[in-house]
Order: structure tokens, then sequence, then C-alpha cells
């Protein structure tokens, strides 16, 4: 079904008055709903009035509404709902208007501006903004003026974007977001970050998503680690909660039985290249203390472009059906040597059609990408807990051409957009988050209680 996105505007009427146009149905309706908030008022249908509604002052103010915007309209039995009042929870606040989650303030003003064209009332907040006995949040809204802080009503739904591991573990993250969606029946989405073992487990759960993946193993002890660089002469040893290539080595047999070990240097940023005569010695670049919480994993001979390894970033959506849609395919090329093909370890970002130069064997990859993003973005959403909205994946083809699944991000980054040619993607995924939180909170005002963290 195809919502309507309706204008709000306001009428000086000093009862609680909402006019809708006359196709809508309203004989039943008695209250209106912003948030969680409902109130009792008249609704009438107004002959002049097409994709517009008109609400009383004295109604928005009463409702806690911050300005007039396009908007959604919900009907759940006797109430008119308006909205959807978004929720995004994020951590790291500054205190100032002019930059209030610091250098995420502009990844965020361009989130909530995609608003106008989507509607509904997208805001960012983080735990300490939550007044618990008012029922209240204060939020931060962005306009065409800048910044604006406005205190609404508890949300319809809450998406997830607290920064980090470290902030998400905290006790307090978990206790909110376990009685937003406990105690108020909010949906949230996104609720966790991925664990890398525990994503590649449920994939292989699949047959499909399984053929995929490389042979991986958790908590390696010396012997599984001699045994695959046995196998595979090259391996991967990661963190299994590990982001942007950190903490990662690429450890290498060589043919005089020594190892090559590679790796970024935490401190200088340098990439760093070892030969090693023992495994003791490549565990002492990592503190053999550090395996349990590691994953050895198979490395794969990628394909190159000009002498660099190529790897591939795709990102699935949920629309605003709730159905996984691929949003983007790019390629990233790594630095001369790199361990990754990270943007923050000398990794440059490409499209699709500058790596390849037939447009044919360009629309086979990226269909390839696609099938592949689609497939495992559902099993992933079908065996794990919680509500998911969008997915980063990293693939890559090896130089036969098959096509591996390295890691699923639930938190992806957003590097990849820095590529003027993927501003329309960009664009494009910031629109289906949105309109996802439209359809995860008309299905809990729906189905109240049915949706859960």
């Amino acid at each position: 079904m195809t919502r309507i996105v309706y204008q709000m505007s306001l009428v000086d009427e000093p009862s609680h008055i909402v006019y809708v146009p006359k196709s809508y149905k309203s004989s039943t309706l008695t209250h209106v709903a912003f948030g969680t908030l409902s109130l009792p008022c008249v609704v009438k249908t107004h002959a002049s009035l097409q994709n517009e509604i008109l609400l009383s002052t004295s109604l928005f103010e009463q409702l806690s509404m911050p300005f007039c915007q396009t908007i959604y309209l919900f009907q759940t039995e006797d109430t008119l709902h308006i909205g959807p009042l978004i929720g995004i929870l994020s951590a790291g606040f500054t205190g100032s208007l002019l930059r209030p989650v610091g250098k995420r303030s502009l990844p965020f003003a361009k989130l909530l501006s995609t608003a106008t064209a989507t509607g509904g009332y997208p805001f960012v907040f983080g735990i300490h903004h939550i007044n618990w006995n008012r029922g209240r949040i204060n939020g931060y809204f962005y306009t065409n003026d800048g910044w604006e802080q406005h205190e609404v009503p508890f949300p319809n739904v809450v998406y997830n974007r607290l920064p980090n591991r470290k902030t998400e573990n905290l006790d307090m993250f978990q206790l909110v977001k376990e009685k937003l969606c406990s105690q108020y029946l909010i949906p949230l989405f996104n609720p966790d970050f991925f664990d890398k073992w525990t994503i590649d487990q449920l994939m292989r759960k699949n047959e499909q998503t399984a053929k995929l993946l490389p042979e991986t193993y958790a908590s390696p002890d010396a012997s599984r680690i001699q045994s695959m660089l046995s196998k595979h002469r090259s391996i991967y040893l990661k963190p299994k909660d590990g982001s942007l290539g950190n903490g990662v080595y690429e450890v290498t047999l060589c043919d005089n039985n020594t190892y090559r070990a590679c790796y970024k240097d935490s401190s200088s940023n340098q990439l760093v290249t070892k030969t090693l005569h023992s495994l003791d010695d490549v565990f002492s670049l990592l503190d053999k203390q550090a395996l349990p919480s590691y994953l050895v994993q198979q490395s794969i001979p990628l394909m190159t472009k000009q002498g660099r390894k190529v790897d591939f970033r795709v990102h699935t959506n949920k629309n605003e059906h709730g159905q996984w849609v691929m949003t983007v395919a790019a390629a990233k090329l790594a630095a001369k040597n790199s361990v990754t093909t990270h943007v923050n370890s000398g990794g440059t970002i490409k499209t699709l059609e500058e790596i390849y130069d037939c447009k044919v064997e360009c629309q086979k990859v990226k269909g390839l990408l696609e099938k592949a993003a689609i497939l495992a973005s559902n099993q992933i959403e079908q065996h794990i807990d919680g509500v998911i909205g969008e997915i980063g994946f990293d693939f890559g083809l090896d130089k036969d051409q098959n096509l591996w699944i390295f890691e699923a991000n639930s938190k992806p980054g957003r590097s990849i957009f820095t590529h003027p040619k993927l501003y329309e993607a960009d664009q494009l995924t910031r629109k289906y988050s949105l309109l996802y939180a439209t359809h995860l909170a008309e299905e809990s005002m729906c189905k109240p209680g049915e949706i859960y963290v």
C-alpha cells in the first residue's frame, strides 16, 4: 500500500481540532496522537483540503510538536496518528547547537534533512535527554535554520546509531534500550553491533550462504593456526569484534619456512611487514593471551586492479515495505602491501564502472553481488535476535571469479560515500533508513507489543 505524504499547517482555533481531506475516513476518530502521546480531539473533513491537514494551534502545542512538517497519517481504531516521530539514539553529545554530536553532526544533519522528502519527524537524542517521569525527550532536530532542540513525547520508533561497541555495551545503554522496548513497547532497530563469529556460524546454517564463506575458526590455538597455514599458506588473524581493519594481521608461510606478517601499527598508523622465524614470533606481535578473542580465516587471493587488491562494499536496507534491497555496491582498492582495503589504511573507493570497462561484465558482477547480499541479509535476519534495518557487507572475488563474503556489519561505515559518483546512493540509504522506520512505526501501531528488540 502506498502511503500518502501530507503537508501539515496550523489554524488559529482554541479547541482541539484536526481538519483532514474530505476523502479521509474520519467518522470514528476521537483522538489524535503524536509519538506515544494521545489526546482527545475533534476530527473534521474540509472540502478544500487534498494532501494537507490543518491542526489547531492549541492541539499543536499540547502535543509538543516542534514545527510543521510533511507527515503521514495512520489510523488505529479511534486514534489518528500524526508522524511518525522517529528517535535516533546516539552518544557523544557536546551540548552545542552548532555541532551537537561533534564530528558526527554533519552525517546526522544529512539524515534528518531527508525527512523533508520522506515525511515524519526524525530527531537525535542521548539517554541523558530522556525524562522518564514526564515521558518526554529533549531531542535535536535539524531544520533550514540549523540545529534546534525541542522537547517531544517518546517516539514511535527508535533507530539505534550508538557509535561504537564500547558505548553500546555499557549497562546504562542496555537498560535504556530494554526499557523503551519492554515497558513502552517502542520498536528499536539495529539493536547491536554484529559479532563476526556469530554471523559466520549463522551463515553456515544455509547451504547457499555457507559456500560463500572462507574457512574460519574462533579462538585458535597454535595447532589450529599451523594447520591453517599448511593448508592455505596465507591466513588472517582478526579480532571477533574489530572494526576498520584494526588489529588485523595477514600471516603467510613462506617457502623457506619463515613467516611474513603484515599489519598496521596502532601507534604510528603505518603499514608494517616483518619476516619472522617461528609461530611464537607471530604470537609475540598480538599477545598470545589475546587469541581467544581472535578468529583465524583463510586468506583469499583477491582479484587486482593496477596491482592493488580489490574487494566490494555492499549496503542493503529495508525499504518502506520492510523488504531487503541493495542500495549501493562499490569497490575498494587496497593501498600497496596493505592488509585490508579500508580507507583509513590507505584504501581508495571506486565505482564498479571504474573497475570494469566492459558494461556487460560490470552488470554481471553487480547482479552477483545483489543476489548474494539479499540472500545473506535474509539469512542473518532469520537467525539473529532483534530487528535489523541495514547491513554493510564486505565481498571479494578471487582470481577465478568466485564470490566470497568476508564480513557483515549492522552499523556500516559511510566512507564509500565520499566518492562523488555515489552521492545518489548516499541519499538512497538515508531515505530507506527513515522509510523503514516509518514502516516499523506503522506496524507497531497496528500490532502493539508484537515487535521486540
